[in-house]
């Protein structure tokens, strides 16, 4: 019997050749260097490295907030980072969804109005039922009304997750999600991003130097000094000086 091989996941995003670079004062800082990435369908992959190697930059990058120095950045096979900021926006808008360390949310809204304040944004009516099942999923339902102050930092980082996967991205950009959190919640957020990429088609990037999440990742990447390498399996490493390049 002839096997059938498994179709490959579509690209959700791609990078070729991207480099960025800042200068301070006469010095350049080569922030990123000659990137090359693809970012598929269904996939979590986790990129890894200590302060400084250059993680938050790519995610700025992949995320439409920065122009590469060099290269480009591709979303769904259109282009992306050399599109007009107001271009690049709306593109960002309908594509990309951003947890963050810090949560994201907006201090005087409750979590009810975050999602409100989207569809304000994206000018469409508001999807309470696809809302109301997202936070029961996340298991925070009940607070719905609660201002973020009034939410742990576990309800916060999945109230994150559901306004971030509120208007069904195809990309999930995750800066270091986990970092302000202790073992347990940590692993629950890293769970909650692994089901939205393997049950719902996201293609997921998780920024991290949090080694005790790696275990959901799909694949490991690890960056230092600008430099991103792909690594073996997920599990395999246990110290960062295992993790350099």
């Amino acid at each position: 019997m002839t096997a059938v091989a498994k179709p490959t996941a579509a690209v959700a995003m791609a990078l070729s050749g991207v480099s960025r670079d800042f200068h301070q004062g006469e010095e350049v800082v080569h922030a990123l260097r000659s990137t090359d990435l693809e970012i598929r369908s269904g996939e979590l992959t986790g990129i890894l490295g200590p302060s400084g190697s250059g993680k938050s930059t790519l995610l700025t990058v992949m995320g439409g907030l920065r122009t590469p120095t060099t290269g480009t950045v591709e979303i769904g096979g259109n282009p992306f980072s050399a599109l007009p900021e107001r271009k690049r926006a709306q593109l960002r808008r309908r594509w990309l969804g951003f947890v963050l360390q810090s949560s994201g949310l907006v201090p005087f809204l409750t979590l009810a109005d975050q999602f409100s304040l989207h569809d304000r944004v994206l000018r469409r009516p508001p999807a309470a039922d696809r809302r109301d099942e997202l936070l029961d999923t996340l298991g925070i339902s009940k607070r719905i009304r609660a201002y973020p102050s009034q939410l742990s930092g576990g309800e916060k980082q999945r109230a994150a997750i559901a306004v971030a996967v509120y208007h069904d991205p195809k990309v999930i950009l995750a800066d270091e999600p986990t970092a302000a959190l202790d073992s347990r919640r940590a692993h629950d957020v890293a769970r909650l991003l692994a089901q939205q990429t393997h049950e719902q088609g996201k293609a997921t990037v998780m920024v991290t130097h949090d080694e005790r999440i790696l275990e959901v990742c799909d694949r490991i990447m690890v960056m230092h000094d600008g430099v991103l390498r792909e690594q073996r399996q997920p599990g395999r490493h246990r110290s960062p000086a295992a993790l350099r390049p």
